[in-house]
């Protein structure tokens, strides 16, 4: 395989990393149901765990003389911020098996380097371990208490004038 296979390789991996909802999910500030904290707090050390496997997969296309690149966030004209954790983990969730049958294929493509072998079944395993996590935490959960959801609902004098919406 020559060496610009391989390191179009370790993009792509990077890319799926660095681009991944999980990361997103850190930033968006969402919305955590009650009893949910050390799922969030869960949520931040997997986001850490694929920061510290970019920053591998940065040193690896280096040793490769390449340079390290990666495309946009696939859902950057989506808002995504301040939803709830369990949609934004079920939605991490899918962006993650997509990510992982692209790692597949270019393991497949891959067998003849054992490094990059072992590199690309590192990440997958990552990968599918957060999987299973994602769709842990995106379980629904209980309804919320129909009493506690009413007080916090805004009261018309929270609510955006109509000179200024669009009605």
């Amino acid at each position: 395989m020559e060496r610009q296979a391989k390191v179009d390789i370790l993009n792509r991996a990077l890319h799926g990393t660095i681009n991944s909802v999980l990361q997103y999910i850190d930033i968006s500030a969402p919305f955590v149901p009650e009893g949910y904290e050390e799922k969030r707090a869960r949520v931040t050390e997997m986001r850490n765990e694929e920061v510290e496997t970019a920053n591998k997969l940065v040193d690896l296309i280096a040793g490769l003389d390449g340079v390290p690149a990666v495309g946009v966030f696939p859902y950057w004209n989506v808002d995504l911020n301040y939803l709830d954790l369990r949609f934004m983990a079920r939605f991490a969730a899918e962006h993650q098996e997509k990510v992982i049958a692209a790692l597949e294929k270019d393991r497949d493509a891959a067998r003849e380097d054992a490094r990059l072998m072992q590199a690309l079944n590192t990440i997958l395993e990552q990968k599918r371990g957060h999987l299973a996590e994602l769709r842990d935490i995106g379980k629904p959960g209980p309804a919320p208490d129909p009493e506690k959801l009413a007080a916090i609902q805004p009261t018309e004098a929270q609510h955006v004038p109509r000179a200024w919406s669009n009605k």
